[in-house]
């Protein structure tokens, strides 16, 4: 893929550790035309009032773009409506949208806790990749790493698609964890999201969230891992 300029979205890795989320809300956005974007938006609540993030991720590499900003309900109106414009602006520009959307939702499941080899595997429409074809999440102990305020080992997660007979095609696999994931415990696939582009191959996108105990409650935020599944891996799913 070539270069893409960087751009002033607004967005966020998840909702920060420190936020004790209420009911977050999230709702895809969608991929653009050629499947080289996705983007997200998560509503909730925390100590500082009801707050929204927009995430836009670069499919291939599965990165956040560049930059990030959290607004919140009691923030002065005319910056919250000049923020809005600039979001919609780059969504516009990126030509994000639902059309030929395919979505599964995993919701009404509470993320489950870290114990040995603990893996969980969610099967796929065989529309999508073919029969037999699942998403297996993993959680892992890094023991490299400790958490700032316990010290104990945090939890990562691996993700990749399973398909009979195929090479498995690896999304994720955590090493260390950013600040901004804070000290997770649970995982779970909340959405799955695909769009089937004009050479054949998806554009993917699972949306993990994680939950993270907190002096005020439980901390719940969502992450997005993306990729390009190619046509010729597909064969069989024709």
């Amino acid at each position: 893929m070539k270069s893409v300029p960087a751009l002033i979205v607004f967005l966020a890795l998840a909702a920060p550790a420190a936020f004790a989320s209420e009911a977050v809300e999230i709702k895809a956005l969608g991929f653009s035309p050629h499947g080289r974007h996705f983007a997200f938006e998560q509503k909730g609540k925390s100590e500082h009032g009801p707050y929204s993030i927009i995430t836009v991720m670069d499919v291939e590499s599965s990165r956040l773009m560049r930059g990030s900003r959290i607004t919140y309900a009691d923030e002065d109106r005319k910056k919250l409506a000049k923020i809005n414009q600039q979001t919609k602006r780059q969504i516009r520009r990126l030509k994000i949208t639902t059309k030929d959307l395919m979505t599964v939702s995993v919701r009404g499941f509470d993320a489950e806790p870290f114990h040995e080899a603990a893996v969980k595997s969610f099967v796929l429409p065989s529309k999508w990749f073919g029969p037999d074809a699942s998403l297996v999440l993993r959680t892992i102990k890094l023991v490299t790493q400790r958490c700032k305020d316990t010290k104990a080992a945090p939890i990562g997660f691996a993700l990749a698609l399973e398909r009979q007979g195929m090479p498995t095609v690896p999304l994720r696999h955590d090493v260390a964890l950013t600040d901004e994931r804070g000290c997770p415990t649970h995982y779970r696939i909340a959405e799955i999201h695909t769009r089937r582009l004009k050479d054949g191959s998806h554009a993917l996108a699972v949306l993990i969230q994680d939950l993270t105990p907190g002096v005020t409650g439980e901390n719940r935020g969502y992450s997005a891992v993306t990729g390009l599944i190619p046509a010729k891996t597909m064969a069989k799913a024709q």
